[in-house]
């Protein structure tokens, strides 16, 4: 489909890409430099903004992971380098497939459950996919308090958005501040609740 050929194109570093070569072509103009230059300046500044583009979409799985999954962070580069540079290609499929393959092997780990989820929504828009590895992460016994909090963030504005099930939203919100009173978390759940109740009010 040409939606998912744009996606990949994007997800390529390619966004990033085009306005490196836009900021070229537009300083280049400013200084009143001949065609031939301009063109070698596109050129270039594509180049580079594509680098900064991928180096940004492989990055965002390591930054959460040191929020998230601080005891993992040490070894995260050696061990699953290469399913970032899956994702930097633009292969989330096989990304949130080797995602997968981790979380078997390490079954008392929620982090590579989190990460196939935010694939699966992030990048492949299957909620159903996201929805599941979002919950299976969350049951595990023994998961991390911040990951609890993100995890049920994630349910929370996935039956929101998507699922569109305000019922299933307010047992989650209702769940995140039983399981984490006095949180920043639960102070936003509780206001997430009112905001419901009175756009529910006749």
């Amino acid at each position: 489909m040409r939606s998912d050929r744009y996606l990949d194109w994007q997800n390529a570093g390619n966004g990033q890409g085009v306005y490196g070569a836009v900021f070229s072509v537009m300083f280049l103009s400013w200084m009143h430099v001949p065609t031939l230059v301009l063109i070698v300046g596109a050129i270039v500044g594509f180049a580079i903004g594509k680098v900064i583009g991928m180096t940004l979409l492989g990055g965002a799985g390591r930054v959460a992971q040191t929020i998230y999954a601080p005891a993992a962070a040490g070894s995260y580069a050696p061990t699953h380098s290469h399913i970032d540079a899956m994702e930097a290609k633009g292969d989330f499929k096989g990304a949130a497939a080797a995602w997968e393959a981790v979380a078997v092997s390490t079954p008392s780990d929620a982090w590579p459950l989190i990460r196939a989820g935010e694939l699966y929504l992030r990048e492949l828009g299957d909620t159903g996919m996201a929805l599941d590895r979002f919950r299976h992460a969350r049951d595990l016994p023994g998961i991390k308090p911040e990951q609890h909090r993100y995890i049920s963030q994630k349910l929370i504005d996935l039956y929101l958005g998507p699922l569109a099930d305000e019922g299933r939203a307010l047992v989650e919100l209702r769940r995140l501040i039983d399981a984490h009173p006095g949180t920043r978390e639960a102070e936003g759940a509780r206001a997430a609740i009112a905001r419901i109740k009175q756009q529910r009010a006749p």
